[in-house]
């Protein structure tokens, strides 16, 4: 970059006159009010209807971020201004996922406004940034980096609801912005501090889209710069351009008819003629092909455009075409035509003001052409192909900045050009989009402080449930040890029974062994006796029993072992019979399979034959032609006789096929006739066993329903024991209140008696002693209220406990009596110095009641005391009830039946574990003593033992009741079981018999069968008699015809004879072959029919297997359940038999020794009774002891422990612990049960809402919701803010390397046309290339440092040209149009110009317009333009001067 030092003082100087220049075109711009060429346009548009192209931005550029105006006073933007502004700004923010660096966007931050400058109060936030004078720019500029962090934190959060006209904000509200974490609060109740706990976790920092500090643009430039300096590099090879060969003209403007203007050259043409001759109007075609209005053509319409003159005056269109092509520019200077590149693009006017777009001569439209044209690098945006008469100079005058949309600046102009102005438009709605997460951010914080706050009221009773449910877990713990220790015992006392049950045993068999003898004679004597005679018959009946009772389970197995033969038996047959089945059927199907491949194969073969046969028989039919003359006669003899035969032929073939149908119908009958009965067998046996099993279900049915009607009934007399323990209940727990309401009443007033203390101690004997009058004591007692208010007014009105006096001299000498008694303090509530005040009713929200309404004075006159205190204190149900009273339209002090109180003031008092209760009893209060008190508590604490031991018996009545209630389920479970089994069984027995009637019938002969097998036996034999007789009636014609066959042959000779002995093989074969086919089409049949009903069989034969393993599965159970039954019964009944033979012999045997053996069977009777005796009890005490063991441990297994580790607390044990035996003994059952009584007391007595656990649960399970919901949002708004720094960086180092080379460029053309000045772009916000725009400095040839609006018009159009030259160097247009740009420039300049011109259109081909010959003169080729008659003419000339003098 070169620098000039010594011009540096100037160029400051003159950045210093900015101010002045940038206020006077803004106050110009504000002052007109007028709407810009864009609008214009815009309305003729409207006016003219045609679809025209005016060449402004096509992505409009004040709809970006915020800018800053560099105007001195901020005050001379009008309100309307900024509303009008803000208006066009609104736009719908877009989501990150849709946002592409080539896509456009809108955007409006007031947030960054808020921000920039916190400190200046007075400072009226607008919608648009403004600019600054650069005194402000580096304070602004210092300030923002330097607190941005801070600034972020205070950010207010910009509603959506906010009115577009922005407001003035107030000092204070400024400065004391509350934290985003504490906003919400702070509107609902600003005396309520938040907690530093919860701010600090759940405040979330807010984010200013357009915080992020990126690269100073000058570093940009300088690293640009100092990376590679930019020159212009020739392309290592041609590329192709796109020229305008020559333009026609048809009836436009002044060209009337048809001209053609050109050729033009390749680089440089010029078109010159006098003023006046149509010069301009070869530009206005172009910007008429191009899509241009007609304002733009210096014409009104569309239709204006159209010549008129004397000689035309009424011509109805006008047309315009450009004839394009691409050339390559080869190295000697020449160049060559791209083949096949030419392009017509045209545009036809009519009358009516409409136009029409044609490219190639077809119609096309405005979108499609001008799309062409910017594809080929014409700049229809900014015009920068065209430069026209006196608008050279414009091009440098830009703004830097565009003062609205619809302008353009010079930042605009380069931007477009650079190609960075696709970022705006993301970058506004990328900065929408982080405003718009912003807000989802803070709403979601809300909604998760708003939980927490939910959650953290829960803690106190999530903490007491938790303390509850640990002591029922400790109750539990304790329990099962204890049932454990009563296991133990049991188990240890069940061991020893037994031992001793077995040595008891052991003795009583010793001894029966010892007295076998004994035995014998008591048996002996028994028989003797007539007991012993009932005994003996007693044991012969009951043998006999069981006898009958073996014979009928014999017989059961007989049948049982019959059926399974049975089922064996046809499990063998059905096997069989299923593989005989399927070897039967694939056999069939193997038939089928040949029978169709021989079918096929003869069928191929006849096929073949008959070809054959037909060659054979031409050769006979030729052969017989030959010997027509000698033959005739005798061929017509046998034509006649054969054509007499056919109808017997045809009754032949007819009765054949009879034949063979009903053959085949007689088989498939005989076959059916043979089919076996086996299945009627395995179908009875099937019914027995069926109906065995119905038999044996029945019985266990009815066994069931019994158990289940004594179990119902033992419930129903629980139940009713039950009902009645319910209906005493109420009149118990009656007591039980009235007793402790009576004793916490005594309690109340002798505490608050006590609690008095001496002070109203002495103040009432000084009343009872008549020392003093007017005194009345407390005044809670000098009134009664309902007793569910106690709380809410003992809450809500602590001055219960001041002292009544009458009048001030009362209340002196109280406290005269308390000073010089020194006695205490007391409050005193003077009754002559309260003020009158309306005390009636007052209309109160949702009618609830007034607190005052509800106190009952013993006294009128002490009304106004209490009103004095309560005033207008509402009572409410419940906090939420009393949320909606005290926040209302109007404030009111509230208190709530468990006693919370809202004040006025919106302070909130109250909950925690205990309550004010006793303020004032619902009766009027009496003197009690203590000994009544504790009367009245013993009466309370003996009612309710007794209510104690009343639900414990009426909790074992249900757990009696649940028990049976339990038990009589499973048994109806049971008997549905049955019943559906029986049901079951019913069914199978319907079936199985159903099954032996179809069989039956199935296996029954069939009559119609029978006589159908006879009539097709009949009908066969009919059909081959009548084959017979006709085969007999036509045997002589045949007989005829074989004759006259004969004489034929004899006549044919051997030829004749071997051709038709070769024609008769052929169709002997043929018919051979027929038959084969035919026979094998009824084979087929006749097995496939086969093959299906074998399928059939072993299907059903399989589906009986199946149900024959079924039967036998369940027979072989039915079996194995009898053979269990019938052991126990087997053994006891040969054991009865046994002891009947054995007890008849010895009754024989000691019949005789009845007397003898009396004393020894006496004594020996009664050592065994006694150890019999003996083993009993052991066996009662054994049953009692298991008995206690299940107890205990149902009871044991009825614990468990409450899982409370998911609500914070430490991990238990999820299972209660099962101790040791040694463990056992070492704990103390005495000490474990005074622990169970404690906990369980605790336990019945603590009121505790176990439901808020699962309230608890869900609060925090939506807090992690929520919470999860907001990080989720947090980083959706994070990368929104990251993509948007992304695009603000790409688009200033995108614009800042290219404003970089750009201003190379225009240094070197300015210094280069000017041969020695200097000119220069410059950012006006050198940290901010987009806040304020690009200046236009230049320093002519031996001046100073200038704004390009103070130098001359030659001076303009010099920095103008230069502007142009450097921009083609930076992206060049394929076409420039000059017109008159040399209009302002003096001899020496313009042949600077024009020398440019003609060195750089290598690259480019350039058409100017000029009257200057130091311009035309350097053109490659002149176009001429001259009118006659008001019609303009072209002739095109080359200069062939300048070509020599180049050459």
């Amino acid at each position: 970059m070169t620098s000039v030092s010594g011009s540096r003082p100037s160029r400051r100087a003159a950045a210093a006159r900015k101010n002045f220049i940038v206020e006077s075109s803004e106050d110009e711009a504000a002052s007109t009010g007028r709407a810009t060429p864009a609008l214009s346009s815009h309305d003729e548009q409207e006016q003219e209807d045609e679809e025209e192209f005016t060449p402004v931005p096509k992505r409009p550029a004040a709809k970006g971020p915020a800018r800053r105006r560099t105007t001195a006073n901020l005050s001379s933007e009008t309100p309307q201004t900024v509303r009008q502004d803000k208006s066009k700004r609104t736009r719908r923010p877009r989501t990150g996922d849709d946002i592409e660096q080539s896509q456009l966007f809108d955007m409006v931050d007031e947030s960054t406004l808020l921000a920039e400058n916190p400190e200046t109060p007075s400072k009226r936030p607008t919608a648009s940034r403004k600019r600054r004078i650069p005194s402000q720019q580096h304070q602004r500029r210092e300030s923002r980096m330097s607190s941005s962090a801070s600034a972020l934190s205070s950010l207010p959060t910009p509603e959506s609801s906010a009115s577009p006209e922005p407001q003035p904000c107030p000092p204070s509200r400024r400065q004391s912005v509350a934290p985003l974490a504490d906003i919400t609060e702070t509107t609902v109740n600003e005396a309520t501090p938040r907690p530093q706990p919860e701010q600090e976790r759940s405040t979330i920092e807010m984010i200013n889209p357009m915080s992020t500090t990126l690269e100073k643009p000058m570093d940009i430039v300088l690293k640009s710069r100092s990376l590679a300096v930019p020159t212009v590099e020739e392309p290592s090879a041609p590329k192709p351009r796109m020229v305008i060969t020559h333009l026609v003209m048809t009836n436009f403007k002044s060209y009337a008819g048809r001209q053609v203007v050109g050729p033009f050259h390749v680089s440089f043409s010029s078109v010159v003629g006098p003023n006046g001759s149509g010069k301009s109007n070869v530009i206005d075609s172009l910007l008429f092909v191009f899509g241009f209005r007609a304002s733009k053509m210096r014409q009104g319409k569309i239709s204006a455009l159209i010549h008129n003159s004397a000689n035309f005056p009424d011509l109805q269109f006008c047309e315009v075409e450009v004839h394009f092509q691409e050339i390559l520019d080869l190295p000697d200077g020449g160049h060559e035509i791209v083949p096949e590149s030419q392009l017509i693009v045209s545009r036809r006017a009519f009358k009516n003001n409409s136009s029409k777009y044609y490219m190639n001569k077809k119609e096309t439209n405005f979108t499609t052409v001008t799309g062409f044209l910017k594809d080929r690098g014409i700049d229809l945006d900014h015009k920068r192909f065209l430069i026209l008469q006196g608008e050279v100079e414009s091009i440098a005058q830009m703004k830097p900045k565009a003062a609205s949309e619809h302008d353009d600046g010079l930042l605009e102009y380069l931007e477009d050009i650079i190609g960075t102005s696709k970022y705006k438009t993301p970058i506004e709605e990328a900065a929408a989009e982080v405003e718009a997460l912003n807000e989802v951010c803070l709403e979601k914080n809300n909604r998760v402080q708003h939980v927490e706050k939910e959650k953290h009221s829960l803690e106190d009773k999530k903490n007491k449930a938790i303390a509850y449910i640990k002591d029922e877990n400790e109750l539990a713990e304790k329990q099962s040890a204890l049932y454990q220790i009563y296991i133990d015992e049991c188990n240890d006392n069940t061991r020893v029974t037994e031992e001793a049950i077995l040595q008891m045993q052991e003795l009583l068999n010793m001894e029966l062994e010892n007295h076998q003898g004994s035995e014998d004679a008591i048996k002996q004597l028994q028989r003797s006796h007539k007991r012993g005679a009932k005994e003996y018959e007693a044991m012969e009946k009951a043998t006999q029993a069981m006898v009958k009772e073996m014979a009928k389970y014999d017989k059961e197995s007989v049948k049982f072992e019959e059926k399974r033969k049975f089922l064996l038996g046809k499990q063998k047959k059905l096997e069989k019979a299923m593989q005989s089945s399927r070897l039967a059927g694939s056999e069939c199907a193997s038939l089928v399979e040949k029978h169709t491949d021989d079918i096929e194969r003869k069928t191929a073969e006849i096929a073949e034959l008959e070809k054959e046969m037909k060659h054979e028989e031409k050769e006979l039919a030729a052969i017989r032609e030959g010997l027509k003359g000698k033959t005739q006669g005798l061929s017509d003899q046998i034509a006649v006789k054969q054509k007499s035969l056919e109808p017997w032929n045809e009754k032949i073939n007819e009765k054949q096929s009879a034949v063979a149908v009903a053959q085949s119908e007689l088989d498939i009958l005989r076959e059916k006739r043979n089919a076996g009965a086996v299945a009627m067998d395995e179908a009875n046996a099937k019914i027995q066993s069926i109906k065995a099993t119905i038999s044996s279900k029945t019985a266990d049915l009815e066994t069931r329903r019994a158990e289940k009607t004594e179990l119902e009934n033992e419930a129903t007399l629980l139940e009713t024991e039950l009902k009645k323990f319910g209906q005493k209940e109420p009149e118990i727990r009656s007591r039980i209140s009235s007793a402790r309401q009576k004793a916490d009443e005594a309690r109340a007033s002798l505490a608050s008696t006590q609690n008095q203390g001496n002070v109203l101690a002495g103040l009432m004997r000084l009343k009872e002693s008549g020392r003093i009058e007017g005194f009345h004591g407390r005044l809670g007692n000098l009134g009664t209220i309902d007793e569910q208010y106690d709380v809410a007014i003992s809450t809500a009105c602590p001055a219960l406990e001041n002292l009544v006096v009458d009048s001030v001299e009362v209340g002196q000498q109280c406290i005269d009596y308390l000073r010089k008694n020194n006695l205490g303090r007391a409050n005193f509530i003077l009754l002559d110095r309260l003020p009158q005040r309306d005390m009636s009713s007052v209309f109160t929200p949702d009618s609830v009641p007034r607190l005052f309404d509800l106190v009952k004075p013993i006294d009128p006159k002490f009304r106004p005391a209490f009103y004095s205190v309560l005033q207008n204190t509402l009572v409410a149900k419940d906090l939420e009830h009393a949320n909606k009273i005290a926040y209302g339209p109007r404030r009111w002090r509230v208190v709530t039946l468990d006693g919370q109180l809202i004040d006025v003031s919106g302070t909130m008092s109250g909950g925690g574990t205990r309550v004010a209760r006793g303020g004032m009893s619902s009766k009027p209060v009496a003197e009690v003593s203590k000994e009544q008190v504790m009367k009245l508590e013993a009466d309370r604490d003996e009612i309710e033992r007794k209510f104690q031991a009343f639900q414990d018996k009426q909790r074992q009545i249900e757990t009696s009741i649940k028990a049976k209630r339990d038990e009589i389920p499973k048994l109806e479970t049971t008997i549905q079981r049955i019943q559906l089994e029986i049901e079951s069984s019913n069914k199978n027995l319907a079936d199985a018999q159903r099954r032996v009637q179809e069989l039956s019938a199935e296996h029954k002969p069939s009559k119609s069968d029978d006589s159908r097998s006879a009539a097709l036996e009949k009908h066969i034999s009919s059909l081959e008699k009548e084959i017979e007789k006709l085969h007999t009636e036509t045997a002589g014609v045949e007989e005829e015809i074989q004759a006259l066959q004969n004489k034929i042959m004899e006549i044919g000779g051997v030829r004749l004879r071997g051709q038709k002995a070769k024609v008769d093989g052929l169709k002997e074969q043929i018919d051979l072959l027929t038959e084969d086919v035919s026979n094998a089409e009824v084979s087929k049949s006749k097995n496939e029919k086969l093959r299906i009903k074998h399928e059939k069989s072993r299907a059903d034969a399989e589906g009986e297997l199946e149900q024959v393993k079924k039967d036998l599965e369940k027979l072989n159970q039915d079996i194995e359940s009898q053979e269990n039954d019938v052991y126990g019964t087997k053994q006891k009944t040969e054991e009865a038999q046994e002891a009947l033979e054995t007890k008849k012999e010895e009754l024989a045997t000691l019949k005789a020794e009845l007397d003898k053996k009396v004393a020894e069977l006496n004594e020996t009777r009664a050592s065994e009774i006694e150890m019999k005796n003996k083993l009993e009890e052991n066996q009662k005490v054994l049953a009692e002891n298991q008995k206690r063991c299940r107890y205990w441990e149902e009871k044991l297994a009825k614990l468990s422990l409450q899982n409370i580790s998911d609500l914070g607390e430490e991990q238990e044990a999820q299972s209660l612990p099962i101790y040791t035996k040694d463990e056992l003994t070492d704990m103390s059952k005495e000490s474990l049960k005074a622990v169970i009584a404690a906990l369980e007391e605790k336990t019945q007595n603590a009121s505790v809402d176990l439901s808020v656990l699962g309230e608890y649960r869900r609060r925090v399970a939506e807090h992690e919701s929520r919470s999860a919901d907001l990080a989720t949002a947090l980083e959706s708004r994070d990368n929104a803010k990251s993509r948007l720094d992304t695009l603000r960086s790409l688009r200033l180092t995108g614009f800042m390397e290219g404003f970089s080379t750009i201003s190379l460029r225009l240094k070197e053309m300015y210094q280069m046309i000017t041969m020695g000045g200097n000119a220069e772009l410059e950012l006006v916000d050198s940290l901010d290339p987009f806040s304020e725009g690009i200046l236009f400095s230049v320093m002519p040839p031996k001046k100073s440092w200038k704004n390009i609006g103070n130098l001359s018009g030659g001076e303009k159009t010099l920095s103008s040209l230069a502007l142009v030259f450097a921009l083609h160097h930076y992206r060049p247009t394929p076409l420039y149009v000059m017109d008159e740009i040399d209009a302002a420039l003096d001899f020496r300049n313009v042949s600077i110009v024009a020398s440019y011109i003609k060195e750089r259109t290598k690259n480019a081909q350039f058409i100017v317009i000029s009257l200057r010959n130091n311009m035309f003169e350097l053109a490659s080729r002149l176009v001429g333009v001259y009118k006659v008659n008001h019609m303009t003419k072209s002739v095109t000339v080359e200069n062939k001067d300048y070509i020599a003098l180049a050459n």
